[in-house]
């Protein structure tokens, strides 16, 4: 995406100097000074038209520490100070060793230099466990794992700092990812569920993807010309899936045919999931886990999120 091969840079489309980044599908280069204004102006477009941050008072952004969290607090922080929401960075410590310290660092960084509130949940000291004692203790991939833990870790902290929405860096890949593997695996209720937006109702604060259209290599390269301290190094934990096969041949079909991966995602929310939501979705009763007292499904005593908890613990019976 950055500059083209075998292809002489262009004129920034709003300055007019040499440009430093082509946009393909927006037939448009942009100068290293002017790329992320253009980014953060696309990204308030986006959080306008699926109405994101509509009566927000303060947003909790999730700071993993990598390029597109960090693009999104940084956007976001932007964002808020011209339409009267304030900005908490929250990151949620794993325990995975060097990496998460470096992942923690790089979280407290970005909320220092931006002069906000920065929250560092430390999950072994809230929670009892790591992501590492859960994946030991789990039949089950370290990514789903710690996703579930994440989610929940995270909802709880937006409440705990006093926060009415969770901004999430899903970016663009990751939802066309997201849909691709659920069309292949006819994972209808999953796919009625994948939104750009979840209004709060089952939990108490709104969750949203600001970055759902947006590349991915756009956040690196909007990290990279602010200069933003980030991690860069893959999780140790992480696992192969044949998600990453499906990844890899979108950017391939998208490198042919530039904007394949932002139509596709856009029509599929502004279509295909209301469309699957009306048939698919039926939103029961909620219960209540009774061990920690938040919502789960209503045919389960324990949520999912203690029930990894128990086992990491060591303390579950089956």
């Amino acid at each position: 995406m950055a500059g083209g091969s075998g292809r002489s840079a262009g004129r920034c489309r709003i300055c007019g100097r040499p440009g430093a980044i082509r946009i393909p599908y927006a037939n448009a280069w942009f100068c290293e000074e002017h790329f992320p204004l253009w980014l953060e102006r696309r990204i308030r477009r986006v959080a306008e038209k699926y109405r994101m941050f509509e009566g927000s008072r303060r947003v909790a952004v999730a700071v993993s520490g990598g390029k597109d969290s960090v693009a999104l607090l940084h956007a976001l922080k932007a964002i808020g100070d011209d339409a009267g929401f304030e900005v908490v960075g929250v990151h949620v410590d794993l325990g995975i060793g060097e990496f998460s310290s470096a992942s923690a660092e790089a979280a407290r960084r970005n909320a220092e230099m931006l002069g906000i509130e920065g929250v560092i949940v430390d999950l072994r000291r809230k929670y009892g466990f790591t992501i590492p004692d859960a994946v030991r203790s789990i039949r089950r991939p370290a990514c789903s794992t710690c996703g579930l833990v994440k989610r929940y870790a995270l909802e709880e902290a937006a409440e705990d700092v006093g926060a009415d929405t969770l901004a999430t860096g899903h970016n663009l890949d990751d939802m066309a990812q997201f849909v691709a593997m659920g069309y292949q695996s006819g994972d209808v209720e999953g796919l009625a569920r994948l939104r750009p937006v979840i209004p709060a109702g089952r939990y108490a604060v709104r969750s949203v993807k600001p970055l759902f259209l947006v590349y991915e290599r756009e956040t690196a390269e909007y990290v990279r010309m602010r200069g933003l301290p980030m991690v860069s190094t893959r999780c140790p934990l992480k696992d192969a899936t044949s998600g990453g096969v499906v990844r890899e041949k979108m950017l391939e079909v998208e490198e042919a045919m530039p904007g394949f991966m932002m139509r596709l995602v856009q029509e599929f929310a502004d279509k295909v999931q209301p469309a699957l939501a009306d048939r698919y979705l039926r939103e029961g009763e909620v219960g209540r886990c009774r061990i920690c007292g938040r919502p789960t499904s209503r045919d389960r005593e324990i949520c999912s999120f203690c029930a990894v908890r128990m086992r990491a613990a060591g303390t579950a019976t089956g």
